[in-house]
């Protein structure tokens, strides 16, 4: 057993102080200066603190902590324009549960970020240590202590120089790539007693170990941290040790993560001298197997696990300015304020000289004694300088301040010409955002998700989120399980580009959802995809997509089926009077046979039509191509398959030949009318032929079909038209026209 824990012993230790090695050697150096240049010092090691510049101008222009503040207010505007943030949404849109479940989850992370946990502090927090020390660390986890009535998700910010990892890391995902995980926590040594009494429910042993007051002790004796002092403000740290131990002296315990042989196990050690706890699966004190870490970063640099900090990136500019600054104040001052040569052991009032007060007198033998040094004031030029460092700053920063556009007097007097001064700037500060979103807040919102899923057993809390999800109105769901809320989902952060100034970002919103409405109405609707639609437009505006704008329904045809649906069922519900049902049934039959009526006698009418236009071609068959012509050129394309079931004669009409036997006399035709004209039918008058119709016969073929033949003075052949019906023969009739056996 002792021979165990001096293994894992060895590997904490070997993990914290490689990794502090490192850290010491290469980046602690430059956070310090970070910090210092943030709060508006020089750093460590400056001109500005030599002797020969204790009289001089050391003045600090805060143009970084400007720009701090500047991106600070940028990124609670960008998070904090509208109370709906965090978008969770299902892989699966068609899968009712996933939606469920994408719903319920939304609004549990939405409670607890507006209830339990400070956000908009840990948000601007972590923005303001990714901008300074070059990457943000927070670790994710679910705070129980049933004494205090305390049960919730924690995002606890961590100092950088509080946190080790491998430097050998992959620069893309360091927590999860990293053979080791070591955190640094600064405790009461009352709590760390405490735990050492408290009993683990399920193996019935203390949860720490015991160590005596002198193995306390000696793990206090923890050299000041450099940066720890510097973001004090070079103030004392309130972590230095005493010689005495007290309950209220604070001790350093390493809580350390080590992958040994694929799995990871955690155990927490007393500095990196004893062993406070036995080592465990991780998944014991975090249910969902994920490391509870998160590091981001405002500015990408690839390959580096420690990145440069924005501040980093501007420090020269910075101390330019300041080096303009000061030299310009000392050359005011050596301008108003005279430099005086005087003989040495001459008498000469020197304090006189030196105090040059208004209205004073020196008094001197020897006027000669005295020169006064002249200085030429180059403020104007100086002026001119120190706009043009500003302008440099604010392009390597991505701030638009006042500087700038006092600097370029043309283009501020027009509102376009703002515009320009202030997009790339926007484009720096957008980027800027979108990346501390990527890799910062959208993974820990990942993880308090999978809190929620695992920890929550707030009744209350889940009645709430379930009734604000509306998970009975739209899926009814009355029970909240394990299964529903459980689910694999997406989440996202609706901050993206154009959200970094508000009057913008609300033009983008309002013009992208002008132009989605005018597609929706547009003919082309019936064509397109929606949601492709929607996703490149809320794309363009800033948005990964617009699907927390639309509300969730099916096809509204359906949706109108449905309701005549239920209101058909509530009518048979109501059990209405038979009478009442009898009525309606024959209205509707009332109904059905006036349609068809009115269907019938349209059919006849384009039937005897048919066969009047039948008669014409049939005298006259040199007018078929004429029509067909005249109805190709009007469009007409007639249907394959689709017509009246009327019969289409085959007619071979032998017209009369009247021949004159006389070769004094030419034949003469006969009239095609005898007598007056009568209001017979065109198809009618051309069947008489010169006159009126001697008589017709119904005979049928040999398939027992009728038809008629018409018999004259001359002899028309329409054997083959067959006849439509009776209705059409008592027409004929009608007409005058008598049948004949």
């Amino acid at each position: 057993m002792a021979e165990q824990d001096d293994i894992w012993l060895k590997r904490a230790r070997d993990a914290y102080q490689g990794s502090t090695n490192y850290f010491d050697a290469n980046i602690r150096s430059q956070i310090d200066a970070n910090l210092r240049q943030v709060q508006g010092k020089h750093p460590a090691g400056s001109k500005y603190y030599a002797e020969a510049y204790k009289g001089r101008s050391r003045l600090f222009r805060p143009k970084t902590r400007a720009m701090m503040r500047r991106n600070e207010a940028i990124c609670a505007a960008a998070f904090f324009a509208s109370q709906d943030v965090v978008n969770i949404s299902a892989p699966d849109e068609n899968n009712a549960m996933q939606r469920a479940s994408a719903d319920l989850n939304r609004e549990l992370v939405q409670y607890r970020l507006t209830s339990s946990i400070p956000w908009f502090m840990t948000v601007v927090g972590a923005y303001q240590d990714s901008m300074t020390s070059g990457i943000v660390i927070s670790h994710q986890y679910w705070k129980y202590d049933s004494k205090k009535g305390i049960d919730q998700p924690c995002i606890e910010l961590i100092p950088v120089e509080n946190f080790r990892f491998d430097p050998n890391a992959d620069w893309t995902n360091p927590v999860n790539t990293s053979p080791y995980l070591v955190q640094m926590i600064p405790m009461y040594v009352k709590d760390v007693k405490a735990r050492t009494r408290t009993i683990d429910e399920k193996t019935g042993q203390p949860k720490w170990r015991p160590l005596t007051d002198a193995q306390i002790l000696s793990a206090t004796r923890n050299l000041n941290d450099s940066t720890r002092q510097v973001r004090e403000g070079n103030r004392t740290d309130p972590t230095s040790n005493v010689s005495t131990l007290s309950e209220y002296q604070v001790v350093w315990v390493h809580r350390n993560f080590i992958e040994v042989d694929g799995e990871d196990y955690l155990y927490y050690t007393l500095g990196d001298q004893y062993l406070l706890s036995n080592p465990e699966p991780m998944r014991r004190h975090y249910r969902h197997g994920r490391r509870p870490f998160v590091i981001g970063y405002a500015v990408l640099e690839t390959h580096k696990n420690y990145p440069a900090a924005p501040v980093e990136l501007v420090k020269d500019i910075q101390a330019e300015i300041n080096e303009v600054a000061n030299q310009r104040i000392d050359n005011v001052k050596f301008a108003m304020n005279k430099r005086y040569f005087a003989k040495r052991n001459a008498q000469v009032d020197i304090r006189s000289l030196t105090r040059n007060v208004p209205s004073s007198v020196t008094l001197m033998n020897d006027i000669g004694d005295v020169k006064v040094l002249e200085t030429n004031d180059v403020t104007g030029s100086s002026y001119q300088e120190h706009d043009r460092l500003n302008l440099d700053f604010d392009d390597v920063s991505g701030a638009f301040s006042g500087s700038s556009v006092q600097a370029n007097r043309k283009l501020n007097e027009t509102v376009g010409g703002m515009t320009l001064l202030s997009q790339g700037a926007n484009d720096i500060s957008e980027y800027q955002l979108r990346t501390f979103v990527e890799t910062w807040a959208e993974p820990v919102i990942r993880q308090l998700v999978l809190l929620e899923q695992e920890y929550e057993t707030d009744a209350t809390i889940l009645m709430l989120a379930g009734t604000r999800a509306e998970l009975v109105e739209k899926y009814q769901i009355t029970d909240i399980t394990d299964e529903l809320i459980g689910q694999e989902l997406i989440v996202n952060i609706n901050v993206g580009l154009g959200a970094t100034n508000p009057q913008q970002q609300f033009e983008r919103f309002v013009t992208g959802m002008k132009a989605l409405a005018e597609i929706m109405d547009s003919s082309l609707s019936g064509r397109l995809d929606v949601e492709e639609v929607s996703k490149e437009i809320f794309g363009k505006m800033g948005y990964k997509d617009g699907k927390r704008f639309f509300i969730d329904s099916e096809d509204p045809r359906i949706a109108v089926l449905e309701q005549q649906l239920q209101e058909l069922k509530a009518a048979l519900d109501a059990k209405h009077p038979p009478e009442v049902i009898r009525a309606q049934v024959e209205k509707l039959q009332a109904e059905s046979g006036f349609i068809r009526a009115n269907t019938t006698e349209k059919n006849v009418g384009s039937q005897y039509a048919a066969m009047q236009a039948g008669q014409v071609v049939a005298t006259t068959p040199g007018v078929a191509p004429v029509a067909d012509e005249i109805l190709a050129g009007a469009g007409f394309v007639p249907a394959d398959g689709d017509g009246v079931n009327v019969p289409v004669p085959q007619v071979r009409a032998t017209l009369p030949v009247h021949e004159n036997t006389s070769p004094m006399y030419p034949p003469v035709p006969q009239s095609p009318m005898r007598g007056i004209e009568t209001p017979e039918a065109d198809g009618v008058q051309n069947l008489n032929l010169g006159g009126a119709v001697a008589g017709y016969s119904q005979t049928t073929d040999a398939d027992n079909v009728p038809i008629m033949a018409t018999a004259n003075e001359g002899v028309l052949n329409v054997e083959a038209m067959q006849l439509l019906g009776e209705d059409n023969l008592n027409y004929l009739n009608q007409l005058g026209l008598q049948m004949r056996e």
